[in-house]
Order: C-alpha cells, then sequence, then structure tokens
C-alpha cells in the first residue's frame, strides 16, 4: 500500500492475530510490533541505539544488525544529519523513525521474546517513508537454513502523505530472518534529495510488524 496505508497495515494486523504485550516468554500466536517511540531520549538523535534493545530492554524477539554496525533513531526528521531533509519524512506512528547509519540494509532475526532462543514468524511488515523509486525498497525473506523465500518491493509513494507499507503473511512459521533494503542511498549531511541535478532515493523506516517469535522445534 502507498498513501493512506492504515487499511492495509490493520488488515495485515488482523492476519496476523492479536497485539500480544512486550513481556519475555513465547505467546501461543498473535503478533509483536515495534514503533520506536518507546526507546527514550539516550537512545534518539544518535547512535546509541542496542540492536538487541527490543529483545533485552522491552522483550519483543527481534534482533537487529547492519554492516555499519550503527543505527539512528530520529524525532526531528534527521535534519540533524541534514538540514535538507526539513518535511521530506512523514511519520506513521509519531515522532521517531529509524535507519541504518552508513547502510541501507538491516538484517532482521528472530527469538523467543527475552531469550537467545532462534524463532521463526509467520510474517512481517514495514512502513517507510519516501519512497521514490520503484524497487530500491525491498523486504527478503529467509527460512532457517538460510533459502531465500520470496522477495517483495516496495511502490512508490503515491502522494504527499510519503509512507508506504508492504507486508507478507505466510502459513505458517518459516521466516527465519529478513533483510529490509531501504532506498538506495544511506541518510547522510551530503545527500541531495531537494536540489538540482541526480536526486538519492533516501527512505527512512516505521512500525515494524510480524508475528509472534516462536521457538524453531
Amino acid at each position: 500500500a502507498t498513501g493512506d496505508i492504515l487499511p492495509a497495515v490493520n488488515e495485515f494486523r488482523a492476519l496476523l492475530g492479536t497485539l500480544n504485550p512486550n513481556v519475555a516468554g513465547e505467546q501461543p500466536g498473535g503478533r509483536r510490533e515495534v514503533n520506536w517511540d518507546g526507546v527514550g531520549a539516550i537512545n534518539t538523535n544518535n547512535e546509541n541505539f542496542p540492536g538487541n534493545f527490543f529483545n533485552v530492554n522491552s522483550p519483543r524477539g527481534i534482533l537487529f544488525s547492519t554492516p555499519s554496525g550503527l543505527f539512528r533513531i530520529s524525532n526531528n526528521g534527521y535534519t540533524d544529519i541534514n538540514a535538507s531533509y526539513a518535511g521530506e519524512f512523514n511519520v506513521f506512528s509519531a515522532p521517531r523513525l529509524f535507519v541504518a547509519r552508513g547502510s541501507t540494509i538491516v538484517d532482521v532475526n528472530f527469538v523467543v521474546a527475552g531469550s537467545n532462543t532462534p524463532a521463526t514468524v509467520t510474517g512481517f511488515g514495514a512502513v517507510f517513508g519516501d519512497v521514490g523509486r520503484a524497487h530500491s525498497t525491498r523486504i527478503e525473506y529467509y527460512d532457517a537454513d538460510g533459502n531465500r523465500l520470496l522477495t517483495v518491493a516496495a511502490p512508490r509513494e503515491s502522494d504527499a502523505t510519503g509512507l508506504t507499507f508492504i507486508g507478507v503473511v505466510f502459513e505458517s512459521g518459516v521466516v527465519a530472518r529478513v533483510r529490509v533494503i531501504s532506498g538506495d542511498t544511506p541518510i547522510g549531511p551530503d545527500d541531495n534529495v531537494k536540489g538540482a541535478g541526480p536526486k538519492a532515493d533516501v527512505v527512512v523506516m516505521d512500525d515494524f510488524i510480524y508475528g509472534e517469535p516462536r521457538a524453531i522445534n
């Protein structure tokens, strides 16, 4: 979905099931969500955010990694990095957004919430801000053996809201990892998103929505 994405997001939520609380332990079904807004000031507008935050600090069974090793959560649309970003990135759940620093890749692994036990989920979806090019933003889904199950590309933003959502639900819990690729250029002080000449497709992330992580049998 792009433009008014709320109906599609709610349909995706309903397919996964009831939202589970942010507590440790495997739940019998349902879904978990991450919206970045509960990380606090200590992890906002800097590179302090740890990839295991939503398994240790707030147990939701999800781990993040990126080639650069750095993430950045922003409550100002990343204008402290690049003033030309002003008004560029809308939010789905205000006020915080999420990116990898120095990379467009975020790898997502699932564990039983609050543990190190590898897990799988039935589905995963993400909200993106400012998708400017077809196929620049996509999600790759992998099983526990590392086989790629599917790749889904995000549609370009359709209007001034600038929001896009993609997600997949499988018939069973087969997804052990996803790779989220956001645009073709990481955020940076020299990105040209509005001026003359070639434009960078800088894309940010908002809500992640996924099935309850359940231990691999």
